[in-house]
């Protein structure tokens, strides 16, 4: 994505280690990734019908992740606001390319892409299991990551339940 954008000038904490860090850049995935997929939703033509219910429901987990990082972490709202709106500008252009690929591939694209982060915030929550400050944190954006990893694996496989994985994780927030 974009991690150099989210390493420069809207920092918010003065604190030290990587923890502050790593949930700012975890917070400003959620803001792309709410832009990457409104886009898609408004944009996509191919499967409309099913992609928009997909790309609303990925959406919707996006938003209340957001939403619920900033009551776990209220200081994420302090962010310099030009941060999130650049984040949002960089998904919005970024998207572009994704439009043209046919739906199968388009949902193997989205897992390949997702995979990395899921297991980079799998191993973020694993190292701050013992920060009782922001390991709760830590575990939601795993969580996130993970329900979304599996919700576009079992789109590929043509699971019809898929959804249920996303709306699980939603009712559990």
């Amino acid at each position: 994505m974009i991690s150099s954008l989210w390493n420069t000038g809207g920092e918010l904490y003065s604190r030290t280690g990587p923890y502050p860090i790593q949930l700012q850049q975890g917070y400003l995935g959620e803001i792309y990734g709410m832009a990457f997929f409104e886009r898609l939703g408004r944009d996509y033509h191919f499967q409309a019908t099913e992609s928009q219910a997909v790309f609303s429901l990925l959406f919707k987990v996006e938003q209340y992740t957001a939403e619920t990082l900033l009551k776990l972490l209220p200081e994420l709202a302090s962010l310099d606001e030009a941060l999130p709106e650049q984040v949002r500008m960089q998904a919005q252009k970024e998207v572009g390319s994704w439009l043209k690929l046919p739906w199968h591939e388009l949902l193997a694209a989205l897992r390949l892409w997702v995979e990395p982060y899921q297991q980079k915030y799998a191993k973020w929550a694993d190292d701050a299991e013992s920060n009782s400050e922001y390991c709760a944190a830590f575990r939601l954006l795993e969580r996130h990551e993970t329900a979304i990893y599996l919700y576009l694996q079992a789109l590929e496989h043509g699971d019809k339940r898929a959804a249920l994985i996303l709306e699980r994780f939603l009712e559990a927030l």
